[in-house]
């Protein structure tokens, strides 16, 4: 059987930290780990187009959904900061060395096969995919995951398609037809449980078999703007939205990122699909009967961050987001004091900035409906 490349996808990011893409590859890859089953189970994955012809377009090319959710235009953190993008390094984000060791010139980098082919055509490794996707690499070190325990890595998911591109140009991955993977293209029937038949039409499997979200909270943007320094006060971790993806008729489980520039304030919200997947799901309180719910229902706010004087405390758990949400959410924000070129931060140097958000987004997504509410309450 032929074996044919992939890496990790992801996202985004949700500005930053966030949004991405993963590789992808043909079903010749499970022959490495899986015996004959599983990889006619993942025979759905189509047949890869010359990347030579399609790379130029595709997400790790064009780097498509930094723009996208940074932009002015999708109500994005440029409002706040009348920085265009361009002035950033956001477009031309690399890791140190390219595949086969070469350290990166910044300022002569593009984008190209050898960020992550050592030789063209050559199967790439999770360790490659993980330079970049770091966020998956926090999940793989912290967290267990089914698929993993199962020998399966980035590729076994992801196809050529999603890597390469398929000659379509997508504003991220979070666009229609932008990716290939799905829980429902290899777990094709699911065990007969209450669960399931109660939610198998509305909400997504991530929902409840997804641990844990992780984000980066409050990047302090001052460090990106004047010396490219990506610089956050620390990880969320242990959490999880609940928001529906447009288009999809699903619950889905989100994630959130944070960021102060200039004494402004910047919350942003998204579907998000964490590597962080168990075989038994949620237990039914921990949606219907969540702390943030139980705050919701008898305050009508809902904390994700509050400042306790000398921290920020995260709020753990479902967060389900409801219809007022630009209202209802209540986070508060720090500003980093020391020198925002040096890059090692100091954590002494982080004090308390503000209460709430100067501006909100979300995209790809909407709030639950005040419906939904009722039964998640039930």
């Amino acid at each position: 059987m032929k074996k044919l490349i992939g890496a990790l996808v992801v996202v985004l990011c949700i500005g930053l930290a966030v949004g991405l893409s993963l590789w992808k590859s043909t079903p010749s890859v499970h022959a490495h780990h899986f015996d004959a089953t599983l990889a006619q189970a993942h025979s759905w994955v189509p047949a890869q187009q010359d990347p030579t012809q399609t790379f130029p377009t595709s997400l790790h090319a064009t780097r498509e959904g930094k723009r996208t959710w940074y932009s002015k235009e999708n109500g994005g953190f440029e409002t706040l900061t009348n920085v265009p993008i361009e002035q950033l390094g956001c477009l031309k984000c690399h890791p140190g060395t390219y595949a086969d060791g070469t350290k990166v010139d910044p300022a002569t980098y593009t984008p190209g096969c050898k960020d992550c082919h050592v030789q063209p055509g050559d199967k790439v490794k999770q360790e490659t995919c993980l330079k970049c996707h770091r966020r998956q690499g926090f999940e793989i070190a912290n967290y267990s995951d089914v698929h993993r325990a199962k020998g399966m890595e980035c590729t076994a998911c992801h196809t050529s398609r999603e890597m390469h591109g398929d000659g379509m140009k997508y504003a991220s991955w979070l666009d229609p037809g932008a990716m290939d993977v799905s829980c429902e293209k290899c777990h094709t029937k699911l065990a007969a449980n209450t669960a399931h038949a109660v939610h198998e039409k509305t909400v997504h499997c991530t929902s409840c078999h997804a641990q844990t979200v992780v984000s980066c909270y409050n990047c302090h943007f001052e460090s990106n703007v004047l010396a490219g320094i990506n610089r956050n006060y620390g990880v969320m971790r242990d959490f999880a939205l609940l928001l529906n993806r447009k288009g999809t008729g699903k619950v889905y489980s989100g994630t959130l990122m944070t960021l102060t520039h200039g004494g402004k304030s910047f919350l942003a919200l998204a579907p998000f699909r964490a590597h962080t997947i168990t075989k038994q799901g949620r237990a039914c309180t921990e949606c219907h009967a969540s702390e943030a719910l139980k705050e919701y229902k008898t305050t009508g706010k809902i904390t994700l961050s509050k400042w306790d004087g000398s921290k920020l405390v995260f709020t753990k758990g479902v967060i389900p987001i409801p219809p007022d949400w630009k209202t209802a959410l209540q986070l508060d924000f720090v500003d980093y004091k020391g020198d925002p070129k040096d890059p090692q931060t100091d954590p002494t140097k982080w004090v308390f900035l503000k209460s709430g958000a100067d501006l909100m987004q979300m995209l790809y997504a909407e709030p639950l409906t005040e419906e939904q509410l009722k039964k998640l309450g039930r």
